[in-house]
């Protein structure tokens, strides 16, 4: 059997609301410009699903500024695909993620920088920890599968606990 890639990881754009201290998002403005069309995305797509994979996860930056996302998302929806979306869920509104899952998304991954508003506030600069909360009930409402990424470090270590709390 040859070996094939089961997943796609398409950056759509490198712009982001957030400034996370721990992120390896590319800051550099002109690269956060830059993007490959829509066309040029669905022939990947496409390409992908040719080769054997079985995922697309749409990340960035943030991917839902990319305009045409609801778009990919459905192109790899009827191409099979597993559909997964790595927001950071700031812009997100429910009748968006509504449209998304109409769309054909399977699956949310939802990043939070600490355990309260406080924490939250600390490693994204921007207080974003209620609407985290909302994206991830509204998420769980939808029927989308939810898995929170939370990144540990020195500075938030001790809230271990509390993420795992907050994730259950």
């Amino acid at each position: 059997m040859t070996p094939r890639p089961y997943t796609l990881i398409a950056e759509l754009t490198y712009r982001c609301p957030l400034g996370c201290v721990y992120c390896s998002n590319p800051v550099d403005a002109k690269l956060g410009e830059r993007r490959l069309e829509p066309v040029v995305w669905t022939r990947v797509l496409r390409e992908a699903a040719a080769l054997g994979v079985l995922q697309a996860h749409f990340t960035g930056g943030e991917p839902l500024l990319y305009r045409e996302l609801d778009a990919l998302v459905a192109e790899a929806s009827l191409l099979g695909l597993y559909t997964n979306l790595i927001p950071s869920g700031v812009s997100l509104e429910r009748d968006r993620l509504e449209r998304l899952a109409n769309a054909g998304l399977d699956h949310l991954q939802l990043s939070v920088q600490g355990a309260s508003e406080s924490s939250s506030l600390r490693f994204a600069h921007r207080p974003v920890f209620a609407q985290k909360l909302r994206v991830a009930r509204w998420t769980k409402e939808l029927g989308i599968a939810l898995t929170l990424n939370a990144v540990l470090h020195r500075q938030n270590f001790d809230e271990l606990e509390a993420v795992i709390a907050l994730a259950e």
